[in-house]
Order: C-alpha cells, then structure tokens, then sequence
C-alpha cells in the first residue's frame, strides 16, 4: 500500500538522478550521466532538467535524431528555454534540413530578442535558403543597433550584389571602408562590384590597393585584375599579376590564357601562341584560347591551322550550347 509520501520521495529521488547526471556529463562520462538521465525521466516522465541534460549528452555523441526527439518532447511538454529551440535549430542543421532550423531560431528569438547565437544562426539559414530580401531587412534590424559592425555591411553588400543591385551594394560597402579604407573583404568585393558596372578604371585603383599596398594575393583578386588589365591596356600589368596567379596555382589555364592574350594584344606572337597553347593543354574546351591562337595563326597566313581551330571552338561551343539545352 502506498504513502502519502511515495509520490514525493519519487520527486526527490528523480532530482538526484538529475543531480548526479549533471555532474558525470561534466566529468565527461557522458555514458553514465545518460543513464542518470533516464533513471530520472522513468521516475518523473516530464521532468525538464534531465530531459535537457539527455539532449545535450544526444548531441554530444552525435545521435542526432534521438536528440531532437528528446528536445522536441521538452517543446511538447512546455518548455520556454530559447536555449532548446537553438539546439533544435543546430541539430536540424547538422541533419540539412535548413527550413526546419531556420523555424527553430525564429521560434528562439521570440522568446528571447536579445540571442545573438541564434540571430547569427538565423541569418546563415536565410542566406543558405536563399531568402535575400528578409535576409536584407534583418541585416538592417542588427545594424539599427550595431552600427559600426563593418562586416555586416560587407555581408549586406554581397547580398545586394547577387540580387544586382549594385549601386545600393557599393553604397553599403564604402559605409564598411569609411570605418576601415583597409578592410581587405570590403576592398574586394568592390573591385567586383565596379568591375561588373564596366568601371574599369576605378575597380583597377582597388585591386591594385589590395594586392600591391595590402598584398593580398588571393587567386580570384589576381584574376580580377588580369582581366581587368587587359581591358583598359594595361597588357604588361596583365601579364605581371597573371605570372604572380601562376606562381600560386600552377598551370592555371585562366592565367595562361591571360597571358598568351596580353601576348596577342602585344603582337610578340611567339609568346602568345606558347602560353595559350599550354592553356589549350590544361583545357582543351577552352574555347577564347582556341579562338585567339585562331586568329594569330590567321594573322600570320597559316590558314590551315586557323580553320582547324576556329572548327574546334565552335565544336565546343555546340556541345556547351546542347548541354545547356539539355
């Protein structure tokens, strides 16, 4: 026959089992605090403190899904720690599944608005969803508050440049270089940006900046800079920063082809059909060098090879316009 007091005992009984669970996960026997916890939960089945505690011991040896089980049977009972939805939000992470975590974080955030670990988490799930325009309204909720956090006006920038527009994202990334003219992230993606509205001259000072003052000497800076160069002339500067790009990468065909065309540009013939034709070697559907080396071979009356060329190109292009089709 039961006391008065056996459902009490119980109480007290599951709370020591909570209690020694804490202590072995922090100890690092994570195997026994897990059995703490359920002997806890088999006495009080809705008892919050070890069903938390098992979630954190799930998650700390990757059993992803009985994690979220346990976490989302802590939602289903009531619970209203923002900490739950944030590691609910994480293990739907882990699992891929970026529309469920994204879910998790909001729901976190309307408990708590001041959790910065899950509005960052928040605005990775947005951009990974491709989500740009609440993407961008919550970049701008964070800087009402934080307005001298120059990265998310980068991270802002990059986002207007993918939806194209440009003339806000560079807007937004001189507001980042007028807190820091040598923030190198800033510094290149607005070399992208007046690159890709035919700025040339302009995106030419911030590039060199960037690599000769800051040496920054990513690959994609470099390339941008090739390029660049050969567009506005500047064919012995183009061949300068492709040859320091080759240094890095190797035999990158890009850089190969950059050189072999500031060649052309520069009629040292010889020169250009080398390195384009170590271009052609890395890359054989690398149809702007087939049709450079054409047009040399052309210029220097070698016609046979010219049409050989010009044919191979436009073979690749067929099979680039068919895969595309397909």
């Amino acid at each position: 026959m039961e006391t008065p007091e056996t459902p009490r005992v119980k109480v007290l009984e599951a709370v020591s089992y909570a209690l020694r669970a804490y202590r072995a996960m922090f100890e690092g026997n994570l195997y026994k605090a897990l059995y703490y916890c359920d002997e806890s939960l088999r006495l009080q089945s809705d008892f919050l403190i070890p069903l938390f505690l098992k979630g954190l011991i799930l998650t700390s040896l990757g059993k992803v899904d009985e994690a979220i089980e346990v976490f989302n049977t802590l939602v289903r009972l009531g619970d209203k720690n923002p900490i739950t939805y944030l590691f609910l939000g994480q293990l739907y992470g882990i699992k891929g599944s970026c529309s469920d975590a994204l879910k998790n974080y909001k729901k976190a955030l309307n408990i708590e608005d001041n959790f910065p670990s899950a509005q960052f988490l928040k605005l990775l799930c947005l951009e990974s969803l491709g989500k740009y325009e609440e993407l961008l309204e919550e970049y701008d909720k964070v800087l009402r508050v934080a307005p001298n956090l120059k990265i998310l006006y980068v991270k802002k920038a990059d986002i207007l440049r993918k939806l194209g527009k440009y003339y806000e994202a560079l807007e937004c990334i001189n507001k980042a270089l007028e807190k820091d003219p040598n923030d190198i992230n800033a510094l290149y993606l607005k070399g992208v940006l007046l690159k890709r509205m035919n700025k040339f001259e302009e995106a030419y000072q911030v590039f060199k900046k960037l690599i000769d003052e800051l040496n920054v000497k990513w690959l994609d800076a470099l390339r941008h800079l090739a390029s660049i160069c050969l567009t506005i002339g500047e064919f012995k500067e183009a061949i300068k920063y492709a040859e320091e790009g080759l240094k890095i990468a190797g035999e990158d065909p890009t850089f190969l082809y950059y050189i072999g065309k500031a060649y052309e540009r520069l009629k040292e013939y010889e020169r250009a059909k080398e390195y384009l034709n170590r271009c052609i070697e890395k890359k054989p559907s690398y149809v702007k060098a087939l049709l450079s080396l054409a047009k040399i071979h052309e210029e220097e009356g070698n016609y046979e090879k010219a049409a050989d060329l010009y044919v191979k190109s436009q073979l690749y292009m067929d099979k680039h316009v068919k895969r595309d089709l397909d």
